[in-house]
Parts: structure tokens; sequence; C-alpha cells
């Protein structure tokens, strides 16, 4: 973590950041986000994603169609993609200004998609020769999870272009080195034989006495005694809607609705939870934030125990910790990036908002949902099967330990598989060549960096010692963009001077200027002399040597006069 906190600070370079269920890839996400001091954007594939990561979609910030991208579609075209996407003067200000974008679920963007933010960035930012423009990409994710989504009908379209609808078989990492660091502690499990059989479940290295002791957990019956709670984890969304459905008739209770409320631009499709909330006592439920006071996280379940839907009405909720918490509702901002020019920084503009209770029902929910969360009573129902690569390691991934696992099924062989393209990539993860070689770059781009702050502060001899530092560490001063660059800070010099020479002559000429008005009064001074007015000869002989202290006949005259 220490070695990608010092390639996104120091450096230029792109970073892919990975890691197992549980490692804090979040974490790190937010904490690069909170401490940067990089202009920056957080983008997600899907809407929730981006409410979730405190950004926006990829699809709305770069206008992106819902259509695959080919990499020689003519209306995207060098000569034709401006007025096709008909970026306004603010978006392109926003673009050639940020440093360093971040994209969150990487897992899920196509490749296609990653081709076409590469187009955009080198267009908009005129620097067709670098990656992505010039600007640094921060990609977190798991690859090992959940994949893109992608149509059959689709990926033929794709498929004379791309190897694979990975975002890292897109043509741009073709000419340069994505620097790919897995993050390998694992904080949500504990046990060693759990977390040795997971690990062998992501990769698809699964054995027969893994399989064996997973399917011991067939049928199982979980502690749900007081406030346990278990949570059923389907891929298929119809299975989760009827659980829930089902669930909710068995209550014997009359149902209360909360409406959410949208104000401004907030697709129905990003909503964290439903704009129509039905809820019963005795209700199991899933809070959906993080709550500011820390009495529940993103994935804490929870049972009803009062409801009242008066306008300022409340839901208590007793937590599976057995903790009673009355919930307020919450609100979620859909937010704009936008470029201060006068501030020379970037903003998040609130376009609109929802308020609703942080609650869904959950008795059960779908394995895509449940990717980030954390349970400690799972049951899986793996019924009609997987459908996609990496959802069977995402669900067993979710639980903190084995014995918190219920399966409705024996887990097959066909459950557990990752494509070949997935593997063959992660095995350049922590490469140490690639790794060393980046962390020895971002030591000179430090020194070069320390250079031009102290260039700027006026500090020429820290500037210098950090100026030879830098150069032995890499010596770039004979790229032309290194060339150009110190020739413009080293013009600064010729501009003070030239500044300076102007300065000098508009000091010469004032002083001539305020000479001849001291001359001025001490003819006058003289002529009050003559008529004998002693106090205005003081006076005039006093504003001669204000405007011009050394005229020393002023200054004989005006000492006589206060002598005598």
């Amino acid at each position: 973590m220490q070695n990608a906190l010092q390639i996104i600070n120091f450096t230029h370079r792109s970073l892919f950041l990975t890691g197992k269920a549980g490692t804090g890839k979040s974490t790190f996400l937010r904490y690069i986000a909170n401490t940067t001091k990089k202009k920056h954007i957080i983008l997600a594939p899907t809407g929730i994603a981006a409410i979730n990561a405190g950004g926006t979609t990829l699809h709305s910030f770069f206008k992106l169609p819902f259509y695959p991208l080919l990499p020689d579609d003519v209306k995207f075209s060098i000569r034709n993609i401006r007025n096709t996407l008909k970026y306004n003067s603010e978006k392109i200000k926003l673009i050639q200004e940020v440093e360093l974008i971040i994209i969150d679920e990487i897992s899920m963007v196509r490749s296609d998609i990653i081709d076409f933010i590469d187009k955009v960035l080198r267009i908009y930012c005129r620097n067709m020769r670098e990656p992505f423009g010039g600007k640094q990409m921060l990609f977190v994710g798991d690859i090992y999870q959940l994949e893109p989504v992608l149509k059959e009908e689709e990926w033929k379209i794709l498929q004379p272009y791309y190897p694979s609808k990975f975002f890292f078989d897109a043509k741009i990492f073709r000419s340069f080195q994505l620097i790919s660091i897995e993050l390998k502690k694992v904080y949500r499990q504990t046990d060693p034989l759990f977390i040795d059989i997971l690990d062998r479940i992501r990769t698809s290295n699964i054995k027969k006495a893994d399989l064996d002791v997973l399917n011991k957990r067939v049928g199982k019956e979980l502690d749900e005694k007081d406030s346990s709670l278990a949570i059923t984890l389907s891929t298929r969304r119809d299975t989760v809607d009827f659980i829930n459905n089902e669930k909710l008739k068995l209550i014997d209770e009359e149902p209360t609705m909360f409406y959410g409320i949208i104000n401004g631009e907030f697709p129905q499709s990003s909503l964290p939870t439903p704009i129509e909330l039905e809820l019963k006592l005795g209700a199991q439920i899933l809070f959906v934030k993080n709550d500011i006071k820390k009495r529940w996280v993103n994935g804490t379940l929870g049972t009803v125990i009062g409801l009242d839907s008066a306008e300022d009405g409340y839901i208590l909720i007793r937590t599976e910790n057995g903790d009673d918490v009355e919930v307020e509702q919450e609100i979620w901002s859909n937010v704009k990036y936008t470029f201060n020019a006068k501030e020379k920084k970037i903003e998040e503009d609130e376009i609109g908002t929802y308020r609703q209770f942080p609650l869904r029902l959950a008795w059960a929910i779908t394995v895509h949902k449940s990717q980030g969360l954390t349970f400690s009573r799972v049951k899986i129902d793996f019924t009609g099967g997987v459908f996609a690569g990496g959802q069977a390691y995402v669900a067993l991934s979710r639980c903190t330990s084995m014995e918190g696992i219920s399966l409705k099924e024996p887990i097959r062989w066909e459950d557990i598989f990752i494509r070949k393209e997935v593997v063959n990539f992660a095995k350049g993860y922590n490469d140490d060549v690639i790794l060393n070689t980046a962390l020895k770059q971002s030591k000179a781009d430090k020194q070069y960096h320390d250079t031009v702050i102290a260039f700027d502060d006026g500090n020429m001899q820290s500037a210098l010692d950090n100026f030879f530092l830098a150069i032995h560490s890499r010596y770039d001063i004979e790229k032309p963009s290194v060339i150009r660059y110190i020739r413009k800070k080293l013009n600064i010099i010729n501009e003070l001077k030239k500044q300076n020479e102007v300065l000098a002559d508009n000091i010469k000429k004032r002083e001539k200027f305020l000479k001849k008005l001291a001359v001025e009064y001490v003819i006058m001074a003289k002529e009050c002399e003559a008529a004998n007015m002693k106090e205005a000869a003081i006076k005039n002989y006093q504003k001669a040597l204000e405007l011009y202290p050394t005229i020393s006949e002023a200054k004989k005259k005006l000492t006589k006069l206060m002598n005598e």
C-alpha cells in the first residue's frame, strides 16, 4: 500500500490496485481521494457504485453511448469526435485540468470503453503522444470478481477488435506497461483454512478436498436466535425478489410505505434504496450507507422493531449486534465535476439529491449487489447456476467464517471458473522489476518536483541542490518536453529582468518629475521670504524636501529660517 501511495503521489504513472476480497481496496481509494493534492475525479461503471464511491458514472462524465465502441467508428474519429460528443467549454476545461482519474470497480469496465477514454483524453488534452493524454489513471478493483456485462450480440461486434472484454485487454495497454499492485493481507476473514480455500476458488485452483470441506455446509442451520441474522445470496434477481416478497407476506402485520424524494437530477437506476420502501414490524433489512455516528455500516443487517410513517417519521431497528437504533432519512448526492478557474481546483457540484431511509429488505440480495459487503451468516442459493466468472468467489468471500455459511445445494466444479485471460494478466501482479523501476522513477519525480517548488519560492540554492539530485536519479534534461519546460521556467528570469528595466525607467521618470516639482516649491518659498512670509516659506521648503529629500538648497534655507 505504501508503494501504491508513492506511485500515486510522486509519479504520473498509471496504476491498477487490486487484491482479494476484504484487503482494503475501498479504504485505499477513500484515503487517496481525501489526501491527494492532485486535482482528481472519481468515476465508476454503475450508478450505485458511483454514488457509494462519491463520484459519478463513466457514461455520464464522458457521455459514453451504451453500445460497443469500435476503434474505427467514424463518428468518433479525430476529425468528428468533437461534433459527436459536443462537450461544452466547462467539460473541456475540466478534462484538461484534471491530474488524476480514479475508476472504481474496474473489473466491470469493458476494454473498448478504456480505449475510448484514452482517445478522448488525448484529443481534448492536445497530447496525442502520451497514453490517456498524459493523465494519471488509478484503476481499483478485482478482476477475479464481477466481470463486465456484455450481451452475446455485443461481444460479436467487439470480438474482431479485442481478445477479451476485460479492461486490461484494451489496445492502449499494448503500448505501455500498467503497474499492477495486489494487496495481500485479508482483513475480513481470520481462519487460515477458509482464507486458503477462498484463494484457490478465486484463482480457479480448487481441489476436491476444498469442495468436500465447503459442501459439508449444505443444508446447515445457522444460528438466528436473538438478533443474529442470515442473508441469502443468489445469482438471480428473480430469486431474490421472490424470497423478499414471500418473507414479507409471512409477517402478519400491516405494511408501512416510506416514499423517497428526488430533487434535481438523480437517475432511477442509481437509487441506492427503493423509492417506495415497504416495511413491516419484524422485517429483515440491510443498511445501505455508513452512519456518520458509526452505529452501523453499509452492509449491517437488522430487524424492524418500530415504525412511524408520519411526515417526520422514524424507523427503529435492532441491529444484528443487538443494538436498538433510531434511523433517520439520509441524503445521497448526485454530483457533477466542474473546474474552478479562479481557485484552480476541481469542485463537486451537486446536481441532484435523493432522500430516503438508508434501508432495503434483505432476507436476500443478489451476489452482484453484495460486492464489497461483509456478513457473519450467509445462505448461498445458486439455483439456476453461476453464469459469470467470479460469482462463486464473491458469494463465499462475503462471509467472515466458514461456520457462517449455509449452502442450499452443493457447489459444483462448473460453478467455479475463471477466464484464462484473467489468470494470464494476474501473473504480472507485484512484478518487482516493474515496481522497482517505477519507485526509482518516483524518487526522481519527487526531486524534480522539489526543484520546481524551490524555484517558484525563490530559493535558488535548494532548487539547484534538488535539480542535481534529480538528474543523477534520472537524466531527463535532454528530452524535448523537459527542455521546453526548463526554457519556460528560466524565461521567468528574462521576464523579471524586463519588468525591472521598465520599473527602473519609471522610477527615473518619477524622480525627474518630483525634482521638478520640488524646485517649483523652492522658488515659491523664496518668493514668500522676499514678501516676509516666514511660515509660508517654511511650509514650501518642507514640501520640497518631502518630494525630493536630497535638494540641498531647500535644506539650507529651511535650517536657516528655523534657527532665526
